[in-house]
């Protein structure tokens, strides 16, 4: 199966919760293009695997993760999610604020619930124990707008036939940090973190039109702070370039 990254419309960061998580409005659009993963799902083995080119070590990969909260859920299939060898195909760059990891523990939820028949109901409650992204991706919207922290996602109809152009350098943006350095500029005052539930209402295009990239993404001025190297990234793209999630990664539409 192919899996598509996310990219980030706009993102609007509120002040973080006592449990340090962030509250967020955001639009999620699904980027169908030529940058994929694949996925397969093999049953039969003796233990589960994940194969793939992955920075870490599986214990930390959200398959696995996701793997371990259905075992926790449905503890009947447990003998049947332990001879899983999951095959990816990675083509989507981690560290880059495309939601690969994400997007790969979404697949995986999703084929395993048509397989082993859990509802929608529960596959929604599922993921957002695996992470933050993970719910839009379980519910396979082309465009949404995500609230919350990240666990309510309201499908959002527009026009999703757009071909986005990613770029992405090579540069690792650690999303913890970004948003560390976040905070920092908030208590700071250099920053505000203020809802705008105006963004909510308009359309991708309409968004990308009328804002710059640092007024649709919060985390932008942060990830520029501790990555300097992204302003010349930045100024070499030249306009019409946006930023998606924590970066590193670049967006535009083609032909806007």
């Amino acid at each position: 199966m192919k899996i598509y990254p996310k990219l980030n419309i706009f993102l609007n960061i509120l002040p973080p919760l006592p449990n340090k998580m962030h509250p967020l409005l955001s639009r999620f659009v699904l980027a169908k293009g030529e940058l994929y993963d694949e996925m397969e799902i093999l049953e039969g083995r003796s233990s589960f695997e994940i194969i793939g080119e992955f920075p870490c070590c599986i214990s930390e990969n959200l398959i696995f993760k996701a793997k371990e909260v259905l075992k926790s859920a449905f503890p009947q299939h447990s003998t049947y999610l332990e001879s899983l060898r999951v095959e990816v195909e990675k083509r989507i760059p981690q560290g880059a604020g495309l939601g690969g990891g994400s997007a790969n523990a979404g697949a995986f939820l999703s084929e395993i619930a048509r397989r082993l028949e859990i509802s929608k109901e529960d596959l929604e409650n599922l993921a957002p124990k695996v992470g933050s992204d993970v719910s839009f991706f379980v519910n396979e919207f082309e465009s949404a707008n995500v609230m919350g922290c990240g666990e309510v996602v309201k499908e959002f109809e527009e026009n999703t036939h757009y071909i986005y152009e990613i770029f992405t350098p090579k540069i690792f943006c650690d999303t913890r940090e970004v948003y560390q350095a976040f905070d920092r500029l908030l208590e700071s005052g250099r920053i505000k973190a203020e809802p705008k539930v105006e963004l909510l209402n308009l359309s991708s295009i309409e968004l990308l039109s009328r804002y710059s990239p640092f007024e649709l993404n919060d985390l932008f001025t942060p990830a520029l702070e501790i990555y300097p190297m992204l302003k010349a990234v930045r100024e070499e793209l030249g306009e019409g370039w946006f930023f998606s999630g924590s970066g590193s990664s670049f967006f535009r539409v083609r032909g806007l």
